[in-house]
């Protein structure tokens, strides 16, 4: 009997323990993409940068290029056409597919998360701007030639804002500058990448 209680009793702590790990995920996943969520991306985001300030004020002279960092934000062109167009069922597939693109193009250790809505954000660590669009070109492409069974005449593009970390930004100016450059592509016709630098502020 006694034997009966104690497997009784693991069994319940087994199910307490799966609760509270199925608690952390949703705390810092997006429910609908299983993407991470804004609010862990801020969190390691800041993290990163304050590693990079601390680094800086320590070693002063050798961390330059050391601790490149770009931000990316991406939004799905016309997503609000795709919800009229064929309902909100096939736009939160096409929310999913763009998540799981993003997720599996960018490079282990990056950061890809849900920021809102149709919108997702990306941070590149150890690339400059250079090298972070070259990155950004190859998922804008890759989202481009996704093909669905269903709707099968449906067509996907993203437009992408890049922010290179340089001097002493803060996270909220990176995501600003992200931001800018993001609008700037959609302004010019939408599924391509532009990078902050190039609109000359």
């Amino acid at each position: 009997m006694e034997e009966l209680t104690n497997k009784e009793l693991l069994s319940r702590i087994n199910e307490l323990e799966e609760k509270v790990h199925k608690l952390e995920r949703d705390l810092v996943h997006d429910k609908l993409t299983s993407l991470k969520n804004r609010a862990f991306f801020e969190e390691k985001s800041k993290a990163y940068l304050n590693n990079i300030h601390k680094t800086k004020e320590n070693k002063r002279r050798d961390w330059m290029g050391f601790y490149d960092i770009c931000f990316l934000f991406f939004d799905i062109d016309y997503f609000k056409n795709i919800n009229d167009t064929y309902g909100h069922d096939v736009g939160d597939k096409v929310l999913k597919v763009v998540a799981e693109t993003l997720k599996k193009d960018l490079r282990l250790g990056d950061i890809v998360a849900r920021w809102g809505g149709e919108e997702f954000v990306g941070i590149l660590l150890g690339a400059n701007e250079e090298q972070a669009k070259i990155k950004a070109e190859e998922i804008r492409a890759e989202v481009e030639s996704l093909t669905f069974d269903e709707p099968s005449d449906l067509k996907v593009t993203i437009s992408i804002g890049l922010s290179e970390f340089k001097g002493d930004l803060t996270f909220e100016e990176l995501i600003k500058h992200a931001d800018k450059a993001l609008y700037r592509a959609k302004q010019t016709g939408r599924n391509r990448t532009v990078a902050y630098s190039e609109l000359g502020e």
